[in-house]
C-alpha cells in the first residue's frame, strides 16, 4: 500500500507529489516513495536535499525511509560525489519487499556509507528511524 492510501498520509506535515515520487515530511523523518521505471539520478537527489533544507533547516537532524514500493534505477555514481550534503541524515531505512532490493540496499550501504539498515515492512523501518532519531538527537 502507498503512504498516500494510508493513514501516514495525514500525520504528515508536508506532502510533495513530484514527477519522480512522493516525498511525506514528517517532524524528525522524511518517506520517500519512487514511481515504478524512474531512474533517480543527481538532478532528482539535488531536489530532495533542497526540500530537506526547507522543511528541516541547515542543521536539524532527520532520518530517512525509502519505501520501495516500485522496481527504479538508483544512478549510484551520481549520488556518491553529492552524498555528503545529507550530513544531517541519522539514519536511512529502506523497506523493500524483494531479493534484489535487499542485494541493492546493500551496494549502496557500502559505496555511500551511511547508516542504514533494511526492512520488509514499513512500520518496522519507521519504529527503527525514530530510535535512532532519539538515540542521537
Amino acid at each position: 500500500m502507498t503512504i498516500k492510501n494510508s493513514s501516514l498520509a495525514s500525520q504528515a506535515k508536508y506532502i510533495y507529489n513530484l514527477k519522480f515520487g512522493d516525498l511525506f515530511f514528517y517532524d524528525d523523518f522524511l518517506i520517500t516513495e519512487i514511481y515504478e521505471g524512474m531512474t533517480i539520478g543527481s538532478n532528482e537527489f539535488n531536489y530532495i536535499f533542497i526540500l530537506c533544507l526547507e522543511v528541516y533547516g541547515p542543521d536539524k537532524p532527520y532520518g530517512i525511509v525509502s519505501h520501495r514500493l516500485f522496481s527504479y534505477s538508483v544512478n549510484i555514481f551520481e549520488l556518491i560525489p553529492i552524498s555528503n550534503k545529507f550530513k544531517v541524515v541519522i539514519a536511512n531505512a529502506v523497506v523493500a519487499y524483494t531479493d534484489f532490493s535487499l542485494k541493492n540496499f546493500e551496494l549502496e550501504k557500502q559505496l555511500l556509507k551511511f547508516e542504514g539498515k533494511f526492512f520488509n515492512n514499513l512500520d518496522s523501518g519507521i519504529t527503527w528511524i525514530k530510535k535512532e532519531i532519539k538515540k542521537r538527537a
